[in-house]
């Protein structure tokens, strides 16, 4: 099964509440050490408050938005986080150039960042104020060049031969069968990080997108050359013009390109002129990418894709799984954009950066190079392989995502010819092209989905499934482009939403809408599929309320189980079109129950009693207070409340040894259902890196259950543990964490906040409470009870705690429960109990809860009048 992982956000923590100093990065410490006190290092200035790529698409996702709809909302987000949260630094960066300690600034809105140029004592200072996360350095960026222009094949520039058939590498993903059926990329807008390109060469000229009228004030929003301000296309070298003709070249020049109908524009930001180019100039060129006009409101310039052929390599002085780029690619693929990356001509040295990130928000599409002039599609010797150890826990993770044709492939070079390159410069833009023409069949189809399309279509190379060498395997044009027309056939609407709980009894329906694109949906065909515990899906009609307008209606279900389910409904052409359009690989999920309770919930601002235990360790005990940012600790706690339990609230320090075990207080659920939830913060750098332990007790810490651990990561995290998994629910119920650093090697710092603990139920009986007025009596009245079987209505001015009733097998939800009475439940399993409600209650709070045995209500809070 391939699935992709949504859109990650940044490194920083970006909670609300109480922020507190920067970072240097290791990786910028050390240039500063090696540098004099009057000389100038560039850096970038990362603020705490970063934006949140993968919630955002994940609402978008959601509401099945268009492209204009992706960019629109999250450009302005973007723009207003920046807006936000800039000023302050901004003006003391004025100030501080004004006095001649900052030789210059630049404020970026596509991640929540500033390049400062500036002395080492000026820079650390930047870091240690409370509005920053991170300062890294302004690394230089390289272009991946290639390893051959190949004499054999015309090392010399062709200028004379015309092409007719389309190139060896464009026929071996097979996109003339594309072209065949009306696909070439025409309407589409692709773009490239690059070093420029010929704007009059014979295969790109004519489709510029500086030519539209749109353009004729501002050739600038198709062609991006900060270095020398040229605003009609040059190229500083060949490579841009090579990588954009095999992209969309064709006439009237040679047919040399996969989506030879798409128009382009290009950022020429690398290896410009004889000036090094550096990361924040990558920064600069993707936020022209994400909005080129500067207009949110506008989409027509917005390309679909962006492919790029350099990147930083770990021996040229780069750190390994070095972060700066990571937030605003997910931004820029926030956005829309379909973001690319040659995956490094290094072959068994490693990927590129930031091609070779692999963590659990978000996977770089690296792409390799493949031989297509070999019938057998080898991997070329000098593509660079995988494994990488970019991932949250610094394990291995398979790289390159997918292949394409790299060797000796002929493409447009300046001056109006055609010349052979080798490199997997020439295999990325294979794959822009791909991505065109993917557009074309489904303009609005989303960055997951092409991408998820490209992995599950690829044609199997190497080692059966993904390696590390080809990744998925060769990019089949074809297939991709009929994935992408599928989904484009109908959508489906959810304007209720969908549930996160379905009704065990059965009954629970989801209003779908089945919506035509290309083609109209057929009547009467929608259709559910569910299953729990992972076996087979069970199918069943929708229930048609109106054409084309569904309620699908689950059955019966087995309480506490997980329900997985997707929709379908077919086209009047007899086509079966999936919901979500790659199911039952990805699936929509709910849980089976009838509600959720809180049983106990802790921020941490307060003292409930939680308990830390130690052995064999040297530094990083459990203390609870506010976090003090730095090496490996967070910049603030989880849930903005102010504290949270970490280990060591001291700077520089960490654990080392251990375990360090920090236990919570006891907490009691009599019928199953337990769901424990938290924050957790887990960084571990360096060494042998080293886990998060969670481990579930029912007896008071008397045995303890291991039940999860989590890896390395550098932001919070949402934890969550389905306790009876592992135990049986009880009244002596608890959950502690362990962290160690074994060996001590690795930088290893832990945190834990906003815990909490839900009894999600099935079988509830209903309470309701007349209203509550002083001096007068109210009705408790309980439903749903067993008939003949007392019921106990019990109160509490002391709000949600829990109390377990020996006699009645049940955890009573409520600190300092008292009985107010009980009633026998009549016939109808009803209950009913008068109770006189004191003048001087007046203005207070009062809990409810309804008990028999075995058996309990929801409790109700209610204010008395």
């Amino acid at each position: 099964m391939r699935k992709l992982a949504l859109l990650g956000g940044f490194a920083a923590a970006a909670c609300a509440g109480t922020t507190f100093a920067g970072e240097v990065d290791p990786g910028l410490e050390a240039v500063l050490q090696q540098t004099a006190p009057d000389q100038v290092v560039s850096t970038l200035v990362f603020l705490d408050k970063q934006f949140d790529a993968a919630t955002k698409t994940k609402q978008l996702d959601m509401a099945n938005a268009t492209l204009a709809q992706r960019h629109e909302e999250v450009v302005l987000d973007l723009q207003m986080m920046a807006m936000a949260t800039q000023g302050d630094l901004l003006r003391t960066l004025a100030d501080l150039k004004a006095q001649n300690q900052v030789s210059d600034f630049h404020a970026y809105w596509i991640t929540n960042a500033i390049r400062v140029d500036s002395t080492p004592d000026v820079i650390r200072d930047l870091a240690d104020r409370d509005d920053v996360y991170m300062v890294y350095y302004n690394y230089g960026i390289e272009t991946i060049e290639p390893v051959s222009r190949n004499p054999e094949l015309g090392n010399e520039i062709d200028n004379g031969m015309q092409n007719p058939a389309a190139e060896i590498g464009v026929e071996a993903i097979r996109a003339p069968e594309c072209w065949a059926l009306g696909i070439d990329g025409t309407g589409r807008l692709v773009s490239t990080l690059d070093t420029g390109v010929d704007g009059n060469h014979p295969a790109l000229a004519s489709r510029w997108r500086g030519l539209d009228s749109r353009y004729s004030s501002n050739p600038e929003w198709a062609f991006f050359d900060p270095v020398t301000g040229w605003t009609f296309p040059r190229d500083g070298g060949s490579h841009g013009t090579h990588t954009m003709g095999t992209v969309c070249g064709g006439a009237p020049g040679d047919p040399v390109g996969v989506a030879p109908g798409a128009e382009w524009i290009q950022a020429a930001v690398i290896d410009r002129v004889s000036i090094e180019r550096t990361v924040a100039d990558a920064l600069l060129a993707f936020e022209w990418t994400a909005d080129p006009d500067g207009n949110p409101n506008t989409n027509w310039d917005v390309p679909d894709t962006s492919s790029n052929s350099w990147g930083l390599v770990t021996g040229h002085g780069y750190p390994p799984c070095d972060e700066t780029f990571w937030n605003h690619l997910d931004n820029v693929e926030a956005v829309g954009v379909v973001v690319l990356f040659s995956a490094g001509n290094e072959g068994f040295s490693g990927l590129r950066r930031p091609g070779d990130r692999a963590t659990d928000d978000y996977r770089t599409c690296a792409v390799a190079a493949v031989d297509a002039n070999n019938g057998s599609w080898p991997i070329a010797s000098f593509s660079s392989r995988g494994p990488t150890y970019c991932t949250p826990d610094g394990s291995a993770a398979i790289k390159p995502d997918i292949a394409a044709p790299g060797v000796n492939v002929r493409s447009s070079v300046p001056g109006g010819g055609y010349s052979n390159y080798s490199g997997t410069s020439m295999a990325s833009p294979h794959v822009n092209g791909v991505v065109a023409m993917m557009r074309q069949a489904n303009p609005n189809i989303a960055v997951e989905e092409v991408k998820q399309i490209i992995y599950d279509t690829a044609y199997d190379l190497g080692s059966t499934g993904e390696d590390n060498d080809y990744g998925w395997g060769m990019i089949d044009a074809y297939e991709c482009v009929i994935a992408a027309m599928a989904t484009n056939n109908i959508t489906f609407e959810f304007p209720n939403g969908l549930p996160d709980m379905v009704d065990p009894s059965g009954g629970t329906a989801v209003r779908v809408e089945v919506v035509g694109q290309s083609v109209d949906p057929e009547p009467g065909t929608g259709m559910l599929y569910y299953r729990t515990g992972g076996g087979a899906y069970t199918s069943t009609a929708m229930v048609e309320i109106t054409p084309n307008v569904y309620d699908a209606v689950f059955p019966a279900l087995d309480c506490l189980a997980t329900v997985e389910y997707y929709f379908s409904a077919d086209t009047v052409d007899g086509e079966t079109v999936y919901h979500p359009f790659n199911a039952p690989d990805r699936v929509y999920a709910a849980l089976v129950a009838k509600g959720i309770d809180v049983v106990f919930e802790d921020d941490f601002e307060n003292d409930k009693g939680w308990r830390t235990s130690y052995s064999n360790l040297t530094g990083g005990r459990w203390q609870r207070g506010t976090p003090i940012e730095g090496n490996g600790a967070p910049a603030t706690d989880y849930d903005g409340s102010g504290q949270c339990w970490l280990t060591e609230l001291a700077y520089g320090k960490d654990v080392d040894g251990g375990p360090a075990r920090l236990e919570s207080p006891t907490f009691g659920v009599s019928d199953g259902g337990v769901i424990l939830n938290f924050g957790y913060w887990h960084y571990s750098q360096y060494g042998v890196t080293d886990e998060l332990e969670i481990e579930v007790s029912r007896n008071d810490g008397s045995t303890w259950v291991p039940a999860t651990t989590y890896g390395h990561g550098t932001k919070w995290a949402a934890g969550s543990v389905r306790a009876d998994d592992y135990v049986t629910a009880s009244p002596n119920m608890k959950m502690r964490v362990l962290v160690s650093d074994n060996p001590d090697d690795s930088r290893t710092e832990s945190g834990l906040d906003a815990f909490s603990v839900s009894n999600v139920y099935c079988d509830r009986m209903g309470l309701d409470v007349t209203p509550l007025i002083g001096g007068q009596n109210a009705t408790l009245t309980v439903t749903d009870a067993t008939s003949g079987n007392d019921v106990y209505f019990i109160y509490s001015l002391k709000g949600l705690g829990y109390k377990y009733v020996n006699s009645l097998a049940v955890v009573v939800d409520l600190a300092g429960p008292q009985l107010a009475g009980l009633a026998a439940a009549d016939g109808s399993g009803t209950a009913e109990l008068v109770v006189s409600v004191p003048n001087a209650a007046s203005g207070k709070t009062v809990w409810f809860q309804g008990v028999e045995s075995g058996r309990k209500t929801s409790t109700q809070s209610h204010k008395v009048n």
